[in-house]
């Protein structure tokens, strides 16, 4: 077959026990299949172009994502943003969680006890009289003429109605459905004298809309470089970020998923050819501007004015094997560097063979991931301590250094914290696939519960408020829509808001009491275990169809200030090999 006949070829990304994922070769969007088997197979692109189908394959280096119940290809790389959001279990001691769970009781009208209400644009009751030529006048509210004129340029008018009317504070600091204000709106367009015009009306320059985006990270994506100036000098933070992590420099920079927002946003649909955009951009100058907004944002940075070089000193860590046969010569020399704080610290590293990267621990529980010791060694401790206990390996206790957490000490080794770290990539632990003792803490915690909720009239009280609260937004859900007609009656709904709001005001008043915050604890407690159990559902089915080529074994590389391996690290390593039919092997390689 030609190669004008044979399909493109891609690689899967990331795969469940349901579907599986490829970046398509046309549309370069993620596509997702429904799977079938682990043969190589041909699918129609989804996308808009009409193109012959590609052939997918899966991959023969794979890890486990348990996190999000997947197995996933090591050498595919993804845009964070195309990637399903995670659905994070949270501690059910930490206070922030307990908080946001509060704040879930759509308590979003109060702010400390005070009833708190955001500008809108529906605000405005000032209206205008549209004259049409040979036709009736019809009335409109003057604001939305205002928006127009902000957003097509027309400064004179726009300029005539905040000199007259008695709105223009709605119209400066007021918001459309999205959360934008007039600023930001106006950042998106070319009309620098707008966005002056509206700065020196004191429009809040850094003001957000609901997609965490500010007027600078607007002007930064469509290009206006006249406008990203105003804005800087009026005050505005380059250093703000979206609900993406994105700052306007990022919004900036030439990637595919700046050019595809502004695409959909302008009108089009990304991957079909067929819908063009209504906006036509000036794509040549307008990124000449973001280049320039870029370096701006990003500021200075000194040129580099020499070429670096190794120092001479390095030369005696390289050497040169000659093969006994004298047909080749192997150049040995260092690979990577490992900064340690301290003299007594153990470097390991995980090599599981190409492609796989390698991965290096260092000895410890007090440091975070970094780009030298990619594992945290708090993270990878406490994992230590339940995969010890699970395979039944009793950590030595060192009283003195394990600071009250029995067998602490050695659970910290680097050999162990990549065993911990292997384990998790690339073997499905009896607790990853069990699923009967979540129904038991639901149960336990419910049961708790029920008895708080007969023992304590604190907590009946709260219940009974909640309750209340649901029942009456349920009817202004119902009744607040102006679409009934007659039917409507407003005195109604003006009098379930008022009641919502007293409703809120009481449960503010006592969310804070000890028996309410235990409350709220076991219900907290009660949804992770519920997430836990749907994650653990969705991990035990992709366990069925896990691939034949699983590692199985790997190699751990390690050196140690005692130029010897931990007698306990070794009885770990041979009981997790028996008890889960592994080869993992440890080999201390200091010179």
């Amino acid at each position: 077959m030609s190669s004008l006949q044979t399909p493109p070829s891609v690689d899967v990304i990331w795969w469940t026990g349901a579907d599986f994922w490829v970046r398509c070769p046309y549309c370069e969007e993620l596509h997702r299949h429904s799977f079938v088997s682990y043969e190589s197979g041909l699918r129609t692109s989804h996308c808009y172009l009409k193109r012959p189908s590609y052939r997918y394959n899966f991959p023969i280096a794979y890890e486990i994502d348990k996190v999000k119940a997947r197995f996933v290809n090591i050498n595919t790389v993804t845009d964070p943003e195309e990637d399903p959001e995670e659905d994070p279990v949270e501690d059910p001691e930490d206070q922030t969680s307990l908080d946001n769970a509060f704040s879930n009781l759509a308590l979003s009208n109060l702010l400390n006890g005070a009833r708190q209400s955001a500008i809108s644009f529906d605000d405005s009751r000032e209206l205008i009289m549209i004259p049409l030529e040979g036709k009736e006048p019809f009335e409109m509210r003057r604001i939305l003429l205002a928006i127009s004129n902000c957003v097509s340029g027309n400064i004179r008018q726009l300029q005539h109605y905040l000199k007259t009317s008695a709105e223009k504070s709605i119209f400066l600091h007021g918001r459309n459905h999205d959360g934008d204000t007039s600023l930001i709106m106006a950042s998106r367009e070319k009309n620098a004298d707008i966005v002056l015009l509206l700065l020196e009306h004191k429009s809040e320059v850094n003001a957000t809309n609901k997609s965490g985006r500010t007027a600078l990270m607007e002007a930064a994506l469509w290009g206006r470089l006249e406008i990203t100036k105003i804005l800087l000098s009026k005050g505005a933070d380059r250093y703000l970020c979206d609900d993406q992590s994105l700052k306007a420099f990022d919004l900036a920079q030439p990637t595919r998923r700046n050019r595809k927002e502004r695409h959909t946003k302008a009108g089009g649909i990304w991957g079909d050819p067929s819908a063009k955009p209504i906006y036509k951009e000036d794509v040549l100058n307008e990124d000449a501007d973001r280049r320039e907004i870029a370096r701006i944002l990003e500021g200075a940075r000194p040129l580099q004015s020499t070429i670096s070089q190794p120092p001479v000193s390095e030369a005696a860590h390289h050497s040169f094997w000659r093969s006994s046969d004298g047909r080749s010569i192997l150049h040995c020399g260092p690979v990577r560097e490992y900064p340690i704080p301290r003299r007594g610290k153990t470097i390991a590293v995980l090599e599981r063979g190409s492609p796989f990267p390698a991965i290096a621990a260092m000895s410890g529980w007090g440091h975070s991931e970094d780009s030298s010791a990619r594992v945290s060694g708090k993270n990878w401790t406490e994992r230590v301590l339940e995969i010890a206990a699970a395979v039944g390996h009793t950590l030595s206790v060192d009283p003195e250094r394990d600071q009250g957490i029995p067998g602490q000490f050695h659970a910290s080794h680097a050999e162990k914290q990549l065993i911990a770290y292997f384990l998790d990539r690339h073997v499905f632990l009896p607790e990853d696939i069990t699923l009967e003792r979540f129904d038991e803490d639901i149960k336990r915690l419910n049961s708790e519960i029920k008895r708080m909720a007969s023992q304590s009239p604190i907590v009946a009280q709260f219940n009974h408020l909640r309750e209340t609260k649901r029942e009456r937004e349920l009817k202004l859900f119902n009744e607040d829509d102006r679409s009934l007609g007659e039917e409507y009656d407003e005195d109604r709904v003006e009098e379930l808001k008022s009641e919502i709001a007293t409703l809120d005001e009481q449960l503010v008043s006592i969310h804070q009491r000890p028996e309410v915050r235990v409350l709220k604890n076991r219900e907290s407690q009660i949804q992770i275990c519920e997430r836990k159990k749907k994650l653990h559902a969705h991990l035990k089915r992709i366990s069925e169809i896990k691939p034949k080529n699983t590692l199985k074994g790997t190699t751990i590389l390690i050196s140690a200030p005692s130029y010897r391996i931990c007698e306990d690290c070794l009885a770990f390593k041979d009981r997790v090999n028996r008890s889960l039919g592994l080869s993992i092997a440890l080999h201390e390689c200091t010179r």
